[in-house]
């Protein structure tokens, strides 16, 4: 393991931040609690689209604390009432090993929506060696075994999304138009030959699938890493209802001959949890087709690497290759 050198620079807090966290804590430790000295210290080297803070509190009682402010802030196709309600609601008390939540605010009227949680540390499974990785795909398979089939369960919470045929066609055409923006004549034609082969066929093959929660944005920069190795998920704001193999598709990206093994520890962890077991050819199948998914939301979120155009190319092989196991599978 490795952990990197952090950027980041002093900065001030107001107030009402200090006052809505001081009021977090009293709930959540059950007892008055007064700070009397904060240090706020603004996080660069994030991967989150909303600025984060790490404070650094003395309590009145002498206690040290580390508290990681979350400034959640509203963003093209987000809600951003809603990873404020998750971990509020589905993630409290360190539920499914996410983050404690000390505080939190959600104001719609003054569109604040603010977020105090544990500091789980700064290494990231990006940055551990390839024997700290059957950890996160344990920890994965836990948490989809509990909900599995359940997805009447988690619509009844009533502030998840669900990924369906609506959410696959408005990521193709995000990513279509994002090509066509870009003048990419060739990588289009590219793209256009294996949407017209495998789209309709992965989205129809995707909504027969049983959904689960789904923690939706499963890259490995969110997911920290404790000694054990423990794995620690954050950035929760994408958290849905949704075919499993949308989470594993994200986090065995970019693996090579390993992604066998990481598929077969992920289901035998499942079976250790779930009332009903996963057919492991079924699963790839289903992964593949997720796979198709995931690579229509880099095309449609990741702008910057587009300056290069063989960053595009990259992704369409991605594609490409997940089509082929489809073919080649029947």
């Amino acid at each position: 393991m490795r952990t990197p050198t952090p950027v980041n620079k002093e900065e001030p807090i107001p107030n009402e931040v200090e006052e809505a966290l001081a009021r977090g804590l009293q709930n959540h430790f059950g007892r008055p609690v007064r700070i009397v000295e904060l240090h706020s210290t603004f996080l660069a080297d994030t991967f989150s689209t909303h600025p984060i803070y790490r404070l650094h509190l003395t309590l009145d009682g002498g206690e040290r604390l580390t508290v990681i402010f979350k400034l959640l802030q509203p963003q093209q196709d987000e809600d951003a009432r809603r990873e404020v309600l998750i971990y509020r609601r589905l993630l409290g008390g360190g539920r499914f090993d996410a983050p404690t939540v000390y505080a939190s605010l959600c104001d719609e009227s003054r569109g604040r929506y603010w977020l105090f949680f544990e500091d789980v540390g700064e290494l990231r499974l990006k940055w551990c060696d390839v024997d700290d990785w059957p950890a996160a795909f344990r920890w994965v398979a836990r948490m989809h075994a509990e909900y599995y089939g359940r997805e009447e369960v988690l619509r009844a919470l009533g502030y998840l999304g669900e990924h369906g045929p609506p959410f696959y066609r408005f990521l193709a055409r995000g990513a279509r138009e994002m090509l066509q923006w870009l003048d990419a004549r060739p990588q289009l034609v590219r793209f256009e030959r294996l949407m017209a082969r495998w789209f309709d066929l992965s989205v129809e093959h995707l909504a027969l699938q049983p959904l689960t929660l789904i923690h939706g944005d499963l890259y490995c920069h969110n997911l920290m890493v404790q000694p054990g190795p423990k794995i620690r998920p954050i950035d929760w704001g994408f958290a849905a209802i949704g075919v499993a193999g949308w989470d594993v598709a994200k986090l065995i990206a970019g693996w090579g001959p390993e992604k066998s093994d990481f598929i077969g520890i992920y289901l035998d962890e499942f079976a250790l949890h779930a009332s009903v077991l996963i057919d492991r050819r079924s699963f790839e199948r289903s992964l593949a087709h997720c796979q198709i998914m995931r690579t229509l939301q880099i095309l449609y979120w990741w702008e910057g690497p587009y300056k290069n155009l063989a960053f595009v190319d990259g992704v369409l092989e991605e594609m490409e290759s997940a089509c082929g196991y489809l073919d080649n599978d029947g």
